[in-house]
């Protein structure tokens, strides 16, 4: 057997986000919560993770994956066994382990609770993108009208608050809403088969936190209506990452005005309608590659909003060979059959030449940690850790620690602390299982809320963060993670509930974050940070940048707040996203960004349900900066809200 790392990847909250209440009033990056055991020649079945992880495989509710039995059964009851409706604590649900095979499957798969409502927390990981294959069987029934389609899987939300009508969403029938927490679909093939015209391969609903990565999406020729659907009430924050789609009508369908969607590393090919075709919904898209008859996007709709960061349609001569636009498009690094090109589209024709700020922050990939075999994780249930919530396991995460094991896993549970836990420099991993970190009632009278629950203090090589939450609900503030020693550190589907996210001292290193929720963020120093569809909801000053290159692609926002507050000479480029005040009544002096002897770039869409919830200053200044603030009229409307396509500050 050999190893291999593979990707991944409220007053409850202090901070609860505000849409979780009602809708009105309301080469790739590797991720990485999986070490899978893959099969040589001579060796017995694959698995994942260490035996006591918390995590369910579909061959243990007797899944085949032999291609020729109907698997549907086994998947359904996996995917319902992977946990309950745990109301705001929301990311407690196990993960669906499918080991390489292929799976027939007749009917969507989706997740319900016990009571037959449809639930969220549906994470369907496969052992390999090329190995594990769900397949439709070639004319399944229900799969023939491209009128009516139906999907092989189908994520769904959970009815947290509201009516099951909240905003206009259909729950009952749809599975709609804002409530779509923790779903995530990764390395794994859905295929379509042939004589499915009105197949949907992925129909996906997330919310807050969730993606699909390295995915394949394949259809036979004439079959398939759409790879991936993301068009039901209300889609994003997600991330879509390393996803390929091969064949049907339409490769990536999204819609409605909110919640944001990243996309980064989509290959579309041989659709024959539309490549990507979006509706008024706000995309940030990195590194796309079109091979598909014209046109190949649409983005309709008078308030869609795309922001491209290296699209590569084909050899199109110019942009309205390969797009219709009725909303904004903002690109960078347009390869057209001419060269490169860069500027903003509105509409059909008005087309702006405009190019990235100078001191443009590319994103970065992360050091991954290379091969570490199964046999060199420790667990804190070693040294008496049970995963209980009423359980101190503060000593047990140290014991594992000192042990010098490169990774640490965290089985399926909660993990109860004391005191700050400091991570040493042997610790390349810390692999959560979507467990929780929480901090004790009883804490000791030195455990300082400014001090991360888990603190970074000396150098070492790459160190990542994954599948995690920091839950520190309803019992004041307090940081999660704190960065202060000459590291990379990655921080990857991590959820911080009641807590600020991070800290990075001026001395840390480079820090990327990867579909994270919900906190604060604060960073200093001269080394980069990168994020990839980030979300924080709340109010006050969400990021807090001193003098440190900042690189967004996709940020989501929510609350009355200062989205970026950048002084000390730092530089920050966000590409992409929605921001969404929600609540009326905004005090208008409070501007979108705080630029104060710095530089910043942006391009986003403003969500507004109403002329009350909207900013009234997109940049303002501090006391040691005369520039005039940046006003709002400055750019086009977007219904109550505006399009901001290339600010520069």
């Amino acid at each position: 057997m050999k190893a291999i790392t593979k990707p991944c990847w409220p007053n409850v909250f202090l901070e609860w986000p505000q849409h979780n209440r009602t809708h009105e009033a309301m080469q790739y990056i590797p991720c990485l919560s999986v070490l899978v055991l893959l099969a040589i020649p001579g060796a017995a079945r694959a698995d994942i993770f260490p035996a006591d992880a918390g995590f369910l495989n579909v061959k243990d509710f007797g899944a085949q994956g032999n291609g020729r039995t109907d698997d549907t059964a086994a998947f359904l009851e996996a995917i319902a066994a992977s946990g309950e409706d745990t109301g705001t604590t929301f990311w407690q649900d196990k993960i669906v382990y499918v080991p390489n095979g292929t799976y027939l499957v007749s009917s969507p798969l989706v997740k319900r609770y016990q009571t037959g409502k449809f639930g969220s927390g549906l994470l369907l990981l496969g052992e390999s993108q090329t190995g594990t294959i769900i397949r439709l069987p070639d004319h399944a029934a229900g799969y023939g009208d491209p009128q009516h389609p139906q999907a092989v899987v189908f994520t769904t939300s959970k009815l947290h608050d509201g009516t099951a009508t909240s905003g206009g969403k259909d729950y009952n029938g749809l599975g709609e809403g804002n409530d779509a927490y923790m779903n995530f679909v990764e390395n794994l093939t859905i295929d379509v088969g042939s004589g499915n015209s009105g197949a949907i391969a992925l129909d996906y609903l997330a919310n807050n936190i969730g993606a699909v990565r390295n995915v394949t999406l394949r259809a036979q020729s004439g079959s398939g209506a759409v790879g991936l659907s993301m068009t039901r009430k209300w889609p994003g924050p997600a991330l879509i990452q390393n996803v390929t789609v091969q064949g049907f009508a339409t490769g990536i369908a999204t819609a409605q005005t909110e919640y944001g969607l990243t996309l980064e590393h989509i290959r579309l090919y041989d659709q024959t309608t539309a490549a990507l075709q979006n509706s008024q919904n706000a995309l940030a898209i990195r590194d796309i590659e079109i091979r598909a008859p014209s046109p190949t996007v649409i983005n309709a709709g008078d308030k869609s909003f795309m922001a491209f960061d290296d699209v590569r349609p084909g050899n199109a001569p110019d942009v309205g060979s390969f797009m219709r636009n009725d909303g904004r498009a903002i690109f960078r690094g347009l390869t057209l059959s001419g060269g490169k090109i860069d500027g903003i589209l509105a509409g059909r024709s008005q087309w702006t030449a405009a190019s990235p700020p100078d001191w443009r922050i590319p994103l970065a990939d992360f050091p991954e940690a290379g091969n570490l075999p199964l046999s060199t994780w420790v667990s804190p249930g070693r040294f008496g850790a049970t995963g209980a919530a009423d359980q101190d396991a503060t000593d047990a995460l140290r014991s594992a620690m000192a042990t010098g094991a490169p990774v640490l896993y965290l089985p399926h549970g909660t993990y109860t602390i004391r005191d700050a836990v400091e991570i040493p420099s042997s610790l390349r991993r810390i692999v959560g299982m979507n467990s929780t970190i929480k901090v004790l009632a009883k804490r000791l009278p030195t455990f300082s809320r400014g001090s991360g629950m888990m603190r970074i203090l000396s150098g070492g090589e790459s160190l990542s963060i994954e599948r995690l939450a920091f839950d520190n609900s309803n019992m004041g503030d307090q940081l999660a993670i704190e960065a202060a020693g000459n590291r990379d550190v990655a921080i990857r589907d991590v959820v911080s509930a009641g807590v600020t996210l991070l800290d990075r001292k001026a001395g840390g290193g480079r820090v990327f974050l990867e579909d994270v929720c919900c906190g604060k963020i604060l960073t200093a120093g001269p080394a980069p940070l990168f994020a990839r569809q980030l979300d924080t909801e709340g109010g006050g000053v969400r990021i807090a940048n001193s003098g440190s290159p900042l690189s967004v692609l996709g940020l989501k926002t929510e609350g009355i707040n200062t989205i970026v507050d950048n002084s000390s000479g730092a530089l920050t480029d966000i590409f992409g996203g929605l921001v969404y005040m929600v609540r009326d009544g905004a005090d208008a002096s409070v501007p979108a960004f705080r630029n104060n002897g710095a530089s910043l770039s942006a391009s986003f869409a403003e969500e507004s349900l109403r002329s009350g919830s909207r900013y009234a200053i997109y940049v303002g200044r501090g006391s040691g900066d005369a520039r005039p603030p940046v006003a709002v009229t400055d750019f086009p409307e977007r219904g109550f809200g505006r399009f901001v396509p290339g600010l520069k500050d």
